[in-house]
């Protein structure tokens, strides 16, 4: 990371820690002294057009929305690569390659990526879901994120990663992560569901060896004046196959603030968990559903998930 911009960086540190502690961000405990704070891109205003974008693939007659993607990323000026991998076809899942769309941003000798599934459901009498919450949202939100971190200096590549065939068992990012190899990835964040603005979900904190991952975030939610809270188990999605590779992960979602403490409980309360009986979160009842429409999903959600990701991955570049 340039110089100047650490040394600002540095300043900024003790005003993060204080909107920590103005948001309750006690769930999530302080960040060390040692983590100087990101600030979210500075602009004008909101960024735009997102909900537009989430349109463009919501609601076609397929489940591959690649080629509109890549379209959006060379919009923003980028040139993703296509990586290509065999995947077993079925009745549900037809195809029998899957395409990883990967943009690269900075050079370095190591890299953090930055993914998200863009594949959606087939149900079992043929419908393809839309697919908004889970997960057309943040594939939308990355692809302007890449956008943004090309105005800044880095120190290690990073890669934007839109995964396919996430719902037919992860695929995608276990061929990403056989292609790429442990020792180039230094570490990965991945985004899956957007549904409400209040809060936004990390986890799980039950693996080891994320802590500088957790570290970084807890400053970029700070940052970014966002409440965070970690969920020591978590529903499993793209991180896995870097967990398993020892590679340092997070999961992020966003989601409202009840909805998140309700799904906190039913997913790591067990019996003691207060909810009634047979409850489900709400998320849950959305996704691999017909109900999985852009009505769910909202522009500051959208927003807020950009600014979080763009201040974890610049405190990450300048901490790992």
């Amino acid at each position: 990371m340039h110089r100047g911009h650490r040394a600002r960086h540095r300043r900024l540190a003790g005003a993060a820690l204080c909107a920590c502690m103005a948001l309750a961000c006690s769930s999530i405990g302080a960040p060390g002294p040692e983590s100087p704070a990101i600030p979210a891109e500075p602009r004008q205003g909101p960024l735009t057009g997102l909900l537009d974008d989430l349109g463009r693939i919501v609601g076609r007659e397929t489940v591959d929305r690649g080629d509109e993607l890549l379209g959006m990323f060379r919009e923003r000026g980028l040139d993703p690569e296509v990586h290509e991998f065999p995947a077993t076809a079925s009745e549900r899942q037809p195809r029998a390659t899957g395409r990883n769309l990967v943009a690269t941003v900075g050079e370095g000798s190591r890299d953090i990526v930055v993914g998200a599934h863009y594949d959606v459901v087939r149900l079992q009498d043929g419908t393809v879901v839309g697919g908004a919450v889970d997960n057309g949202a943040a594939s939308v939100v990355l692809t302007r994120v890449a956008e943004t971190l090309t105005r800044h200096e880095l120190s290690h590549r990073v890669r934007i990663v839109l995964f396919d065939l996430e719902e037919a068992g992860l695929l995608g990012s276990q061929a990403y992560v056989q292609a790429a190899g442990a020792t180039r990835v230094a570490a990965m964040v991945n985004v899956d569901v957007v549904v409400g603005d209040d809060t936004l979900m990390y986890g799980p904190t039950s693996h080891e060896g994320n802590d500088t991952v957790y570290r970084s975030l807890r400053v970029a939610c700070a940052a970014s004046e966002i409440t965070c809270m970690g969920f020591p188990r978590y529903p499993p999605s793209d991180d896995r196959p870097f967990q398993a590779a020892g590679i340092p992960n997070v999961s992020l979602a966003m989601n409202g603030a009840t909805a998140s403490h309700q799904m906190w409980l039913a997913l790591n309360a067990g019996a003691e968990s207060g909810l009634r009986e047979g409850f489900m979160p709400e998320v849950f009842r959305i996704i691999h559903s017909s109900r999985d429409t852009i009505e769910h999903v909202s522009e500051a959600a959208m927003n807020h998930l950009h600014d979080l990701v763009v201040a974890l991955v610049l405190e990450l570049d300048g901490s790992l």
